[in-house]
């Protein structure tokens, strides 16, 4: 990339020890650009996962490829609706994941005094307040988002969506996946952080700057995540989207023991693990990207 091909040519590796990376206002502006690449360029892939994962309904179809669902969107509804729902997440993922950075890299700081440097229940405890911090902001643009994602959903924009969900069904709408989200996204982080400090260092011991490093180790960490936290996503996804149960009113469903329940009897065991492949190929590569964009533009602010 540009980026990574500057800061080769303008600096010596061994240089990136020495970066003064302990300001949280640069945690949070590389977190803010590391948030916004991450999210937009893997939209329309996050469109077919959401798609996928909804328990009923037509364009849920999991035994399709991801590029064939994505091409049959674009023939059916149109290129533009493979980023339906992006203005919403393109607002607030900058300040999520600012927060989400600097929430880590702070607890990162505090905990290395009380379990050492590099200790691995330190980065889980790390990653699990960052994750806390990240879901508080981003539990209702995921509400809006999904609902926007939805195959022929009524809603023409993601002010219309928010509206209207604040009007008929009160601000509770927001949050209600925020226990599944919660639960998701603790293990998810835990697991995340975790994985990515330690395939790091173990390939690079100096812990020097090494963009394909740092992209390889995010890709892997985050995909070992993602896959082990596929029951909450579904669960989350049919909160937020709420589609109609075959036979049964079309009433909200609420609380995690609900959507459990829904699934199970919808899609068996296996409807816990649908949309696996696609969420893994989502997040990998979303991780990757945001790892590499943190490191790059933390190194070129400082």
């Amino acid at each position: 990339s540009t980026v990574q091909n500057f800061i080769e040519r303008s600096v010596e590796p061994s240089e990136y020890e020495d970066l003064p990376t302990e300001s949280h206002k640069v945690h949070i502006a590389a977190g803010c650009c590391a948030g916004i690449a991450e999210h937009c360029l893997m939209y329309p892939v996050d469109l077919v996962k959401t798609r996928i994962m909804a328990v009923a309904g037509p364009g849920s179809n999991q035994s399709l490829g991801i590029l064939q669902s994505m091409r049959n969107v674009v023939q059916g509804e149109g290129f533009r609706a493979l980023f339906r729902g992006i203005p919403v997440v393109f607002t607030m993922a900058g300040p999520a994941h600012g927060a989400y950075f600097a929430s880590y890299e702070l607890a990162k700081q505090r905990t290395g005094r009380s379990f050492g440097k590099d200790n691995p229940v330190g980065h889980m405890i790390s990653g699990a307040v960052a994750s806390l911090v990240h879901d508080a902001v981003m539990t209702p643009v995921d509400a809006v988002k999904q609902r926007m994602q939805k195959f022929q959903s009524s809603y023409k924009s993601s002010s219309q969506c928010s509206m209207s969900m604040l009007k008929n069904e009160g601000i509770r709408s927001f949050y209600r996946s925020y226990t599944s989200q919660i639960l998701m996204n603790i293990p998810q982080q835990c697991i995340h952080f975790m994985s990515y400090e330690y395939i790091k260092l173990t390939l690079n011991p100096e812990d020097t700057y090494r963009p394909g490093i740092h992209m390889l180790s995010g890709g892997i960490a985050g995909g070992i995540a993602a896959l082990s936290t596929t029951p909450m996503d579904v669960c989350k996804t049919l909160l937020n989207t709420q589609p109609t149960i075959p036979g049964q009113s079309n009433t909200a469903i609420t609380g995690l023991r609900n959507s459990i329940a829904t699934i199970y009897r919808v899609a068996g065991l296996r409807g816990f693990w649908k949309g696996s492949t696609a969420r893994v190929m989502t997040i990998a590569p979303s991780t990757a990207i945001c790892w590499l964009v943190y490191e790059s533009f933390k190194f070129v602010i400082s």
